[in-house]
């Protein structure tokens, strides 16, 4: 029997135990069924013997993966993985939020790294029926990074490599406390500028800030990542406003409409442009991109 027939007999004996099952069941209905079932009894449960073949279901947590000395363990992953270049040519097993059963399981791994459990109830019973490790991986902290990469170096049994690049982290984040400047500073934390959402309940960048001795101006609201309007911008009023430096002119082209329209940081040229994909991925670059802003920041204030 060969591995699809295989896969498909056990995603059919999930639902239809016995010899009886019906014939020509249409994909997208098995994994809706699927879908249904409870998942947290195993997400979290922990890879009984060192993952040799990892795929990594998030963008942060593939380069955790590598940053733990384990990327030469990684067999796949999900679409928008694209850091560092070694992953280009991994087979792709989704877009992150959708997941394809039959391509995850064909690739044969022994330990499947998720971010949240919504994104993977659809594939979550599968892995318990066949055995196959699911983590979650969603760091609600800064000191979280340096904390996951250890794990992964435990679930990998790559221990040395992992302990070192996490100790490399502690000892960052220490010296930005150290060096961090005295006066607070309010930011907004734009996400896109059209319509504009910005960062709000999100405790690992709330936390994040704080290394920069800077608070997130909405960062009482209770969503993640609201959808504010121009007007709540100008009655707030931040004193930085940090936006996706995706290039200079639109930089350029952002800092002056925002100072068009009355925006105070914009109009006194403090507005900071940082990598999306550094800042807003809970991973190791996210330390980069806090040195970056609590640079700018020191110097602008």
């Amino acid at each position: 029997m060969c591995m699809a027939t295989r896969i498909r007999a056990r995603l059919y004996s999930l639902i239809w135990p016995g010899k009886c099952k019906p014939r020509g069941v249409h994909r997208r209905l098995l994994l809706l069924t699927l879908g249904l079932l409870p998942v947290w009894a195993w997400a979290q449960a922990p890879a009984p013997e060192p993952a040799q073949r990892i795929v990594s279901l998030a963008p942060h947590i593939t380069e955790l993966v590598f940053a733990a000395g384990a990327g030469n363990r990684l067999i796949g992953t999900v679409q928008s993985s694209d850091f560092p270049k070694d992953v280009e040519t991994l087979p792709r097993v989704g877009d992150g939020l959708h997941i394809d059963p039959e391509t995850l399981i064909s690739l044969q791994p022994d330990l499947v790294l998720g971010w949240q459990a919504g994104a993977t109830q659809a594939v979550a019973p599968i892995l318990k029926t066949l055995g196959i490790p699911l983590v979650h991986i969603n760091p609600k902290s800064v000191q979280d990074i340096p904390d996951t990469i250890e794990e992964i170096g435990r679930l990998t049994d790559n221990n040395v490599s992992a302990r070192a690049a996490a100790e490399s982290i502690r000892e960052r984040l220490t010296h930005l406390k150290q060096q961090a400047p005295t006066q607070p500073v309010s930011i907004v934390l734009e996400i896109n500028p059209a319509p504009l959402y910005v960062v709000g309940n999100d405790p690992l960048l709330n936390n994040a800030l704080q290394y920069c001795n800077a608070t997130n101006q909405f960062a009482d609201v209770p969503q993640a990542a609201p959808l504010i309007g121009l007007e709540n911008l100008l009655a707030n009023q931040p004193d930085f406003i940090v936006i996706r430096s995706e290039s200079n002119r639109l930089m350029k082209e952002r800092t002056e409409f925002l100072a068009a329209k009355g925006v105070q940081a914009a109009r006194q040229g403090k507005v900071i442009g940082i990598d999306p994909d550094l800042l807003f991925r809970p991973g190791p670059r996210l330390i980069d991109a806090l040195e970056q802003l609590c640079a700018q920041l020191q110097d602008q204030r």
